[in-house]
C-alpha cells in the first residue's frame, strides 16, 4: 500500500490512521492538521468550561502516541493546494507532500460574524474553549445585575452557550434568525415547547431577527438587534452552523454541495480519495440518499469504516447517526435523516406539554426522529430505521 495522508487530525482522521496502523504497521501515514494541539475531545469542551473537568482530560492522545505509532502529524500546518492528477499536496509550509491514499478528514469551515471584538466567542475547538473560560471568570467578577451574555443561534452550539451561562448564573438572552429553534426542522409544537422551557428557565427570547450588530470597538458591551433593541452583555456567543468550504474543493476537482460528495464507501470519485466526517455528504444506505450528519460518532464511525475499506476489507458505510443535547434539564435526542424538506410524512406523538416524538418518513418508511423531553423510545426508533424492526 502506498502512503497515506489524512488532511484534518480531529476524531475521523486520528480514528482512521489509527485503525489503519492496526492492520498494516509499515504504510506511511501524514496526518496534516490546523490546530497545535494532539486530538482531543470536542464533547467534552462544555463540561471543561463548566470546571466539571480538567483541562488534561479533554485531550485523548499525546504527542508520544502519533511517534509511539509511527504516524507523523504535521501540527500548526495548512493545506493550500490538492493535486489530484499529480497525486500530491501542497502545504502552507510550501513542502509538496506525495500521496497514494487522500483522506479528506478537515470537517467544515465555522459561519462566522462580522466583527469580533474581545468576548465574541466561537465553541469549536479547545483555544475557544480557554478564551470562554477567560471571559466567563471576568463576567462573574462583575456586580451581579451587570453578569450578562447573549447567544447567537438556534442549534447545538447555542444551545451548550444557553447551558453555560445558566450553570454559572449569567442572564442571558437569546436571539434567532428563525422563528424557534431549529425552526427547519421542527415542529411548531417543538419549537414552542423549547421556548417555553428557555423562558421557564430565566432567559430571553428574541426571534425572527437579522444577524445583531456587535457594540464595543475593543471589548463586546452589548449587541444591537435588527429590531433596533440593544442588549448589554459581556460575551456574546455564537452558533450559527458550519459550512463546507466550496470554493477549495471544487477548484481541486472535487464535487461538492453541502459537503464533499462521497458513496457509501466514502469514495469521492477520484480512485483512493476518500472523504469522511463532518465535511462528507455521503450516501447513507439506511435513508437511501447522500446526508451531512455532523457529530462525534458518525466521524469516528467513518474513520473505522473508510479504513476497513483502504485495507482491503471492502464494506458500505453503515449508522444510524443520532446526537443528544439537553436545554437545562431538558433532554433532546435527533436520529436519522430529519431534513423536513425531504420528508413526504411527519408525525408527532405530544405526550405531554413538555415530551414529543416527531418522525419522519419518506418512501412508506421511517428515516429519522425528534424525541424532546422522554427520550427512552431512542433505541426502538433507532433500530427501526435501521430495518431491524
Amino acid at each position: 500500500m502506498e502512503n497515506i495522508v489524512i488532511l484534518g487530525g480531529g476524531i475521523a482522521g486520528i480514528t482512521a490512521a489509527d485503525e489503519i496502523r492496526k492492520k498494516n504497521a509499515g504504510v506511511a501515514i501524514t496526518i496534516i492538521e490546523q490546530e497545535h494541539h494532539p486530538l482531543y475531545s470536542r464533547v467534552l469542551l462544555p463540561h471543561y468550561v463548566k470546571g466539571k473537568i480538567p483541562r488534561e482530560k479533554v485531550f485523548l492522545k499525546t504527542w508520544e502516541w502519533y511517534a509511539n505509532h509511527n504516524i507523523e502529524i504535521m501540527a500548526g500546518v495548512r493545506v493550500e493546494a490538492i493535486d489530484i492528477p499529480n497525486r500530491f499536496v501542497r502545504t502552507s509550509e510550501g513542502r509538496e507532500l506525495p500521496f497514494g491514499v487522500l483522506i479528506l478528514a478537515g470537517g467544515g469551515e465555522l459561519n462566522v460574524i462580522g466583527g469580533e471584538p474581545r468576548g465574541v466567542s466561537y465553541l469549536r475547538g479547545i483555544d475557544d474553549a480557554d478564551e470562554l473560560v477567560g471571559l466567563l471568570k471576568e463576567t462573574l467578577m462583575r456586580p451581579e445585575g451587570d453578569r450578562r451574555g447573549v447567544v447567537y443561534g438556534s442549534g447545538f452550539i447555542a444551545m451548550e452557550y444557553i447551558n453555560i451561562f445558566k450553570h454559572f448564573g449569567i442572564s442571558c438572552d437569546v436571539v434567532m434568525r428563525g422563528k424557534g429553534f431549529w425552526s427547519s426542522v421542527l415542529s411548531d409544537h417543538s419549537q414552542s415547547v423549547l421556548a417555553k422551557k428557555l423562558l421557564d428557565g430565566g432567559a430571553l427570547l428574541h426571534t425572527n431577527e437579522a444577524e445583531p450588530t456587535i457594540l464595543g470597538e475593543r471589548e463586546v458591551s452589548g449587541v444591537k438587534l435588527s429590531s433596533g433593541a440593544e442588549i448589554a452583555c459581556s460575551i456574546l456567543g455564537v452558533g450559527i452552523g458550519m459550512h463546507a468550504d466550496q470554493s477549495f474543493y471544487r477548484d481541486c476537482g472535487i464535487d461538492i454541495d453541502r459537503g464533499i460528495i462521497v458513496s457509501e464507501y466514502l469514495e469521492t470519485a477520484h480512485p483512493l480519495v476518500y472523504a469522511i466526517g463532518d465535511g462528507a455528504q455521503f450516501f447513507d444506505t439506511n435513508v437511501a440518499r447522500h446526508v451531512v450528519y455532523g457529530n462525534w460518532m458518525n466521524a469516528q464511525s467513518q474513520g473505522r469504516a473508510v479504513a476497513k475499506t483502504i485495507c482491503g476489507e471492502r464494506a458500505p458505510f453503515n449508522l444510524v447517526s443520532s446526537y443528544a443535547t439537553h436545554l437545562f434539564d431538558m433532554h433532546i435526542v435527533f436520529i436519522g435523516d430529519v431534513d423536513r424538506k425531504a420528508a413526504d410524512e411527519i408525525t408527532q406523538t405530544v405526550e405531554a406539554d413538555s415530551a414529543s416524538v416527531e418522525e419522519f418518513y419518506r418512501n412508506g418508511r421511517i428515516v429519522g426522529a425528534v424525541l424532546i423531553g422522554d427520550i427512552s423510545g431512542r433505541a426502538t426508533i433507532t433500530a427501526r430505521i435501521a430495518g431491524r424492526e
